[in-house]
């Protein structure tokens, strides 16, 4: 993989994204995964792969998360996963949180985003394309995760994290540092003319930029860059905003992508955690 704003890591064979714009914010802790380290037999899963809902055993995907955890300095116990609807659902996360929906279950289900302000609950977000968001308020210590597809982009799941930071923490747009790791660009997400139409619809100011692009007669939609406008209206200034530079489709044989694998591929996580 080839990056110019994003920072490959490898601890003991175990390959992990970090982002430049984090590193000031001595306070938290964040990584997002890559297709490797893990103990996946499967091709297609290799190996890192940590989604419970795919050809691997429960046991197995466990057993990834405690590996990362392990190789990003978390501990894996702190971990709290979202469980991704394609809504825009946000969930405040707690210390009672800690371990649901990756080593116990959840008691929650349709949420997209999470947010904290405690520490040592690691909040955590899936892709394979879609657009996971690391969200830090660098001066009231609050944090937050949120898991953007086309559907989350559409009903505004970034603006809506932002505000409920702001609403429970006092978090100024000003201070609030996001970075969207890996997932599909526009260079590879194309899309049929209906939805990009629909987008067009609901976001004319954005339909003017490189957001959305109309080439050789088919349509594409850049939801990073999408997302990143969504976030300028929210008030996050435009500098406080890293998009990764990595394409998940265009590295797929580093990251997982379920549009060029057509499926079938492992699932990858972001997460971030307060840790002082």
């Amino acid at each position: 993989m080839n990056t110019k704003n994003s920072i490959i890591n490898d601890k003991n064979g175990v390959k992990y994204i970090t982002y430049p714009i984090f590193s000031k914010l001595d306070f938290i802790r964040h990584a997002s995964s890559t297709r490797y380290g893990g103990i996946s037999k499967t091709d297609y899963l290799a190996s890192m792969n940590l989604g419970f809902h795919t050809d691997d055993s429960a046991e197995t995907v466990r057993e990834n998360f405690k590996i990362f955890a392990e190789a990003i300095g978390i501990d894996v116990n702190n971990l709290v996963s979202s469980s991704q609807f394609h809504n825009a659902n946000i969930k405040v996360a707690s210390a009672a949180d800690r371990g649901k929906g990756i080593i116990k279950p959840a008691d929650y289900e349709d949420v997209d985003a999470l947010v904290t302000n405690e520490k040592n609950v690691a909040l955590t977000v899936f892709g394979a394309d879609c657009v996971p968001l690391l969200f830090a308020d660098a001066r009231n210590k609050a944090i937050g995760a949120a898991h953007c597809g086309w559907k989350g982009t559409f009903k505004n799941l970034a603006y809506l994290t932002a505000k409920k930071m702001q609403e429970l923490y006092n978090s100024n747009p000003n201070d609030i540092f996001i970075a969207m790791a890996p997932c599909i660009h526009g260079c590879c997400y194309e899309v049929d003319e209906k939805l990009f139409c629909d987008f067009k619809n609901k976001f004319p100011d954005i339909s003017k930029t490189n957001a959305m692009i109309i080439r050789n007669a088919k349509f594409y939609l850049d939801l990073p860059k999408i997302n990143k406008q969504i976030l300028i209206g929210a008030g996050v200034p435009e500098e406080n905003i890293l998009i990764s530079d990595l394409c998940s489709c265009c590295n797929h044989t580093e990251l997982f992508s379920h549009r060029k694998s057509k499926g079938k591929r492992g699932i990858m996580a972001s997460v971030i955690e307060i840790i002082k």
